[in-house]
């Protein structure tokens, strides 16, 4: 039971995610760098999940030539391969890529090391962010309001947003300088991004 989330830790760490996507200095001290903090954290996960599902749902029931999406993948791999693969993208991206790889550089990154429960807990709940961001992004797509000329250019200005979210983050929740942050935030995109590729490869 010591791993269950109340809701007012759960209230918190939202709270926490949305004061530092406005660039609150001061909202990582909302969560606790403990041990605790961290794996109550992923909790954030099923929160986004129905989100994320009817993300993907939009995406499959809105095919798009302009932005490549779940409908794309779809019609290519069959849905059944198509929602494994999205599936382990979600677990794999969430639960294990990052954190793991994070756990191994924080030791060479100085003082920072200290903060790497509570810079955790502070991704998890980051994400919670990402996907609402994304998922305004799909409605507005789906619905038109996204001129299909201009999909690409949104896409890409919503992606900078989140870079600098990541970036404000890494900075006041693991304490990394303004150079480090920009290098740590190149190297969870490209991370994440191959993982993405090696298993839609093999759901293709």
């Amino acid at each position: 039971m010591a791993y269950i989330i109340t809701v007012e830790e759960a209230t918190r760490g939202l709270f926490a995610a949305w004061f530092m996507f406005v660039r609150d200095k001061r909202a990582a001290m909302l969560l606790e760098n403990t041990y605790l903090a961290a794996v109550k954290s992923y909790w954030a996960a099923l929160i986004v999940l129905p989100l994320y599902m009817i993300g993907t749902t939009i995406e499959f029931l809105n095919p798009s030539d302009d932005v490549r999406n779940f409908a794309v993948l779809a019609g290519e791999a069959g849905l059944f391969n198509a929602t494994v693969a999205e599936f382990c993208i979600f677990v794999l991206c969430w639960f294990v890529a990052w954190p793991l790889v994070l756990d191994r550089i924080t030791p060479y990154l100085g003082t920072c090391d200290g903060n790497f429960f509570r810079y955790i807990a502070a991704y998890n709940w980051m994400r919670v962010t990402y996907v609402l961001v994304g998922l305004l992004f799909v409605t507005l797509h789906f619905a038109g309001l996204v001129p299909p000329h201009a999909a690409e250019a949104v896409a890409l200005t919503v992606l900078l947003v989140l870079w600098s979210y990541h970036w404000f983050v890494l900075r006041h929740a693991l304490g990394v300088n303004s150079g480090m942050a920009a290098l740590l935030v190149a190297v969870e995109f490209m991370f994440v991004t191959t993982i993405k590729a090696v298993i839609l490869a093999t759901a293709l």
